[in-house]
């Protein structure tokens, strides 16, 4: 039998992959069944978007205007389960304002009430450069 701490690592490890896939098929509904209702989003720009009503606004503004998410790929998924919180890798690309991004990163997620409740983004640049190997 599965212990609780192991039913709260899946359905973090779901919520995640569902919000990550819901920027890739630009599903709404999809999006906002995985957020809290106070849920704050933080991005690797500097962005802070707070709420239910400013995160559905986020959303669908960035899709409309022809913005796409090309990938959006977890690459490892670690769980705290003392935290309640999930550290994400992941790989990304997208169109916006007709010019293609691409970037390596992480998120810190934390869960409240089974959803997600809190996202902090951190951006590695996708060119890797080696100066001291020999």
């Amino acid at each position: 039998m599965r212990g609780a701490n192991e039913l709260k690592r899946d359905l973090a490890k779901q919520l995640t992959r569902q919000y990550f896939e819901s920027w890739v098929t630009a599903d709404n509904e999809r999006f906002i069944k995985t957020l809290h209702d106070k849920a704050v989003v933080r991005e690797c720009n500097g962005t802070v978007i707070e709420g239910m009503e400013q995160l559905k606004a986020w959303f669908s503004e960035w899709n409309e205007h022809g913005n796409s998410v090309e990938y959006w790929d977890i690459k490892v998924f670690g769980w705290d389960e003392e935290a309640d919180t999930a550290f994400v890798e992941w790989t990304f690309k997208c169109v916006y304002d007709n010019q293609e991004y691409e970037w390596d990163g992480s998120s810190i997620i934390y869960f409240r009430d089974s959803l997600i409740y809190e996202i902090n983004e951190y951006e590695m640049k996708k060119e890797k450069f080696y100066p001291f190997r020999r």
